[in-house]
This record gives structure tokens, sequence and C-alpha cells, in this order.
């Protein structure tokens, strides 16, 4: 290919809006105040593998849903976690891959928020069954495009409740 036509490319490509050009997925679960009762919201949910624990997910009364990530080898360790990077910091607030929205209905749980990927974010539903206030499980993972379930993965993931305060603040500009 000729120089001056690879320059140009590259050029135009550089110049070019990432947002104008991909935009991350919407989230289809609308964001709904939480009024029940089937899941306490003092604090936050945890998964364990092999005797870590992850995937640190907080819920709040306003729908909204805060995923901390990690990998921790105790509790003390998530709990130092989530005091250093949310509630010492407010740099957690600045990535849209943070945060989701969850809904309930009867003894089922959905959430769904973003996940990195290049060059956008794919927004993922987790949907499982709420065992009790302090545990649900996980059973399918999928992605919703024009109505219908996409990327549909079967999953197996208990989580379990910690009580935790303060939390770290909900609001975003991510989430109306």
């Amino acid at each position: 290919m000729n120089p001056l036509i690879s320059i140009l490319i590259l050029l135009l490509m550089s110049n070019c809006n990432k947002d104008k050009i991909w935009k991350d997925d919407e989230l289809s679960i609308d964001r709904k105040e939480y009024t029940g009762n089937i899941l306490r919201v003092d604090g936050y949910y945890y998964d364990t593998f092999n005797s870590s624990y992850l995937s640190l997910y907080c819920f709040y009364r306003n729908g909204i849903l805060l995923a901390a990530g990690g990998v921790f080898s105790s509790i003390q360790e998530m709990d130092d976690y989530i005091n250093k990077e949310f509630i010492n910091s407010q740099k957690y607030k600045e990535y849209k891959s943070n945060w989701g929205v969850f809904k309930t209905e009867g003894n089922s749980i959905q959430f769904e928020r973003w996940y990195p990927s290049e060059p956008l974010l794919k927004a993922y539903i987790r949907a499982g069954h709420i065992l009790n206030d302090t545990t649900f499980v996980i059973t399918e993972s999928y992605r919703m495009k024009k109505g219908k379930k996409t990327e549909v993965d079967s999953e197996s993931e208990t989580y379990h409740f910690r009580q935790f305060s303060p939390k770290p603040d909900s609001t975003n500009s991510f989430i109306k």
C-alpha cells in the first residue's frame, strides 16, 4: 500500500471519536427502587472458589449495583480492600464497568452490569434465585440483544452476605 494512503488512514482513525463509532451496550434492566426485604442491602455479597473470596457486589435501595471485583484470601482482606479503594477513594466512580442495576421478583434475582471488552463495554445479565436474605445463587449469564438472550452460559455461583458499614457511595454518572 502507498505510504501516503497508510498515513492518511492512520490520521483519520486517530481523529475518530470512539463514542461516535462504537457505543457501549445499553442496560436492558431498568433501574427501580428496591423496597423489598428478600435481600439485605446493609453490606456486600461475595462468592467463594477454592478457598478464595471473589466477586464483591454491593446492592443499594436505589436499585444500583456496585461491582467491586477482586480475589482475596480472607474476609478481612475484602473489608480492607473496600475501605481502601471504595471508602477512602472516589476513583471507583470513574469506571463504568463498576456499575449496574438489579431487580428481584419473588425469589429470583437478576443484575446487569458492564464488562470491559474492546472496543466497547458489553452488558451482561446474571440471573438466579434467592435462597434467603443473605444468600443467592447465580445459574446463568447472558446478553440481551434486540430483546433476545444471546451468549447464554450456565453458571453455578453462590453469593454470601457480609454486613459492612459504611458502604461505598452509589452515586455515579452512568446510571440515572
